[in-house]
């Protein structure tokens, strides 16, 4: 299985591309229009599409990889067209649609009592539909559930010394980072130190504190980029400096250009934190906001507070963030565990009974 996402100016230029590197099995997932950022704005929408497809060896000549897909989708998969955009390219679209649903059989599903459960589970329709059409007929819980594990894309932070936490207010970056931390100095025996640009949030500067202090650890609170870098240079004989950031609404326009002022340069490992009770659209909303900031992983917070986990596989077929952690409830350090495959799948899909 393969997703991709393209850009251009016409519809018809994003077919020809599907067509030529995806096959004419490819499904499209999405389509939108975005702004062209390099003309001003006066410049013309251009069209974003996220198409997938399965390769089949036998039927197409690729090598089948079910467990490697490309980068994420730069933007979500959401479709923002206004009515008054739609075109012969629109009609050409729905056409296509036609046909490769006819080829996937991404129809045939609407009796099987599985999709009804995934969909149940939070995973999003057209996702849980690419999943059954490659398993076939046949498909069961077990299949499904090695598929996703195949694919599912988790990994371990970036060796930069220098790990920057970023996300929506109330999502737990400071609890979040004292569990880090903790396990820095407590398991591995390493040199942490903490900052904090939060400045704004009562009592968030006396939250890191105390945390610093039970650590017996560095800590020190910024208000602006200058300061941000002369404490970097103070704590630069240590394995680890945790950034906690302000926590903002993702329509806050002049939040992610502070962020980006304070983080220019300086190369750090870049989460983004989401509860995984958050609904999709928001999760949509928050990661195209935080998205200049080249977020290098995923950390999904408030585990156990989710009746439904499936919005975390969702998110991470669409972006391709790779997820590091998953937090679990309030307890520093012990309620946080490193993301994997496996874990992230049995903890959205259960018994799936």
């Amino acid at each position: 299985m393969q997703i991709k996402t393209y850009t251009a100016n016409s519809m018809k230029d994003i077919l020809s591309q599907i067509k030529s590197e995806l096959g004419s099995d490819a499904v499209i997932l999405s389509k939108r229009e975005i702004a062209d950022k390099s003309f001003g704005l006066a410049a013309k929408p251009l069209i974003e599409v996220t198409a997938a497809v399965d390769y089949d060896a036998g039927a197409h000549g690729h090598k089948t990889k079910t467990d490697e897909l490309p980068e994420f989708p730069k933007l979500p998969a959401h479709n923002s067209l206004q009515p008054d955009s739609l075109s012969n390219e629109i009609i050409e679209l729905k056409e296509m649609m036609k046909e490769l649903i006819a080829h996937t059989g991404v129809t045939l599903h609407s009796g099987n009592p599985l999709r009804k459960k995934l969909l149940s589970l939070g995973i999003r329709p057209n996702l849980v539909d690419l999943v059954l059409s490659k398993l076939g007929q046949g498909a069961g819980a077990h299949s499904v559930k090695d598929l996703l594990s195949k694919i599912i894309r988790t990994e371990r932070p970036i060796h930069n010394k220098v790990w920057a936490f970023v996300g929506t207010t109330g999502v737990g970056k400071t609890t979040t980072i004292a569990k880090i931390a903790a396990r820095c100095v407590l398991n591995e025996n390493k040199k942490a130190g903490l900052i904090t640009l939060d400045t704004y949030r009562i009592g968030a500067i006396d939250q890191g504190r105390i945390y610093a202090k039970i650590l017996n650890i560095p800590f020190l609170s910024v208000t602006t980029a200058a300061e941000f870098r002369t404490a970097l240079a103070k704590l630069e004989s240590m394995d680890l400096i945790l950034v906690d950031t302000v926590g903002r609404s993702p329509l806050c326009r002049d939040y992610v250009p502070q962020l980006k002022e304070y983080l220019g340069g300086i190369n750090p490992c870049t989460f983004l934190l989401m509860p995984v009770a958050t609904r999709d659209t928001e999760m949509d909303t928050i990661t195209r906001s935080f998205s200049e900031l080249n977020i290098d992983r995923m950390i999904f917070t408030k585990v156990d507070e989710a009746i439904h986990s499936g919005s975390v596989i969702t998110h991470n077929l669409l972006y391709r963030i790779p997820i590091s952690f998953l937090t679990t409830g309030q307890r520093v350090p012990e309620d946080i565990e490193e993301a994997s495959a496996s874990t992230i799948v049995e903890r959205c899909l259960g018994d799936m009974s």
